[in-house]
């Protein structure tokens, strides 16, 4: 059995795995032609509004740690389509849908919106800046990779799979539904 992609540590979700050499490399061409689905669910903090984030993903921005660049001939084109569920008092719980599959890439590209993930520890602060404190009491960062789709390496059969949200994330929005607004 291996492995054909990989989720951060603390990500939780549908993951793929081969039972063969041939299946690992045809899955593994489906993920670098970008052709998967891949969709997640997180919590993010402030109003995140319906977007597209495009960058440059380089391995150091400066501060040696992952980030976009300023400039477009350096590092690899990420593309995330967001998409806001539900709004929360200072949080919303957003659907992110993959163009690209960069390490971290959801992380860094709506923390560099402004908008941190909860549970958050790495991607809280522009670059050189301070991270302010991460106030939602998330375990752990608040990301589910909920649907993967794929073809079937040996058939060439369309395959789905879907995983629903985890009790320590559904435990993280109820508590925040529940959040007393600020007078």
């Amino acid at each position: 059995v291996r492995p054909v992609h990989r989720l951060d540590r603390d990500t939780t979700g549908v993951i793929v795995f081969a039972r063969t050499v041939p299946a690992e490399r045809h899955l593994g061409l489906q993920f670098r032609k970008h052709t998967t689905v891949r969709r997640y669910v997180a919590v993010a903090e402030g109003r995140v509004t319906e977007q597209t984030i495009r960058s440059q993903l380089v391995r150091a921005r400066g501060d040696g740690r992952r980030g976009s660049s300023e400039e477009d001939d350096v590092g690899k084109e990420a593309v995330t389509h967001v998409r806001p569920l539900e709004t929360l008092d200072g949080y919303t719980v957003v659907e992110c849908r993959l163009e690209t599959g960069r390490t971290h890439q959801i992380r860094i590209h709506l923390s560099e919106a402004g908008h941190p993930l909860c549970g958050e520890r790495v991607y809280r602060s522009a670059k050189f800046a301070e991270a302010a404190p991460d106030r939602s009491g998330a375990p752990r960062v608040a990301l589910h990779a909920a649907e993967l789709g794929f073809e079937h390496p040996v058939t060439g059969e369309e395959m789905f799979f879907e995983m629903p949200l985890p009790r320590d994330i559904e435990q993280l929005i109820d508590k925040l539904r529940r959040k007393k607004p600020k007078a």
